[in-house]
């Protein structure tokens, strides 16, 4: 799955840039994440036994991730000009740690996650094929990432500000600083 995620990340790169600075990072990344979860979920409730019909639903959600993964940088660079807006110092070094922490911390508890949900399923080598494990399987590749994805919509809608109008309003605040 990370190929296709790399191929699908490439592929999709200029268009994503291009329509990032139309709607936005924010905007983009959410409408992204949306693409996920809906793919996901379709995928859950069909339950399907075709490996094309998989695939082909997980590349549309990789597309979906894809927008918010190619954005992600960039809204950290908008972090960061948003702390010089309000604070008047820049703080790229301080910023870019506690991001470099948060997404570390986060592949942590992700692989542990993963771990625990096998567990619960009762996965082990004796059990991998057993009818309930592989449902219990396919279900978490379905409903984890789903609910990751809307939790991503949730902190994006609710606790991330920089919508379109402010980073603009931030680039200009800064323009006009550094003009001087």
């Amino acid at each position: 799955s990370s190929l296709i995620s790399t191929v699908v990340t490439l592929v999709c790169a200029t268009f994503t840039v291009k329509l990032a600075g139309k709607i936005g990072k924010k905007e983009l990344s959410v409408i992204g994440c949306m693409i996920s979860v809906v793919a996901f979920l379709i995928l859950f409730f069909i339950q399907t036994k075709s490996v094309t019909v998989f695939i082909i639903f997980y590349a549309i959600a990789y597309v979906g991730q894809a927008f918010f993964s190619l954005v992600c940088w960039a809204m950290i660079t908008d972090v960061i000009d948003d702390t010089e807006v309000r604070t008047g110092e820049r703080m790229d070094g301080t910023i870019y740690s506690i991001y470099s922490f948060a997404r570390k911390s986060g592949q942590a508890f992700a692989a542990g996650l993963s771990g625990g949900l096998l567990a619960l399923i009762g996965y082990t080598a004796e059990t991998q094929f057993d009818p309930g494990v592989v449902k219990g399987i396919y279900n978490i590749t379905c409903l984890a990432p789903a609910i990751g994805f809307a939790c991503v919509i949730l902190a994006l809608w609710f606790l991330y500000p920089l919508n379109k109008k402010k980073v603009e309003e931030n680039a200009e605040k800064l323009a006009l600083k550094y003009k001087k």
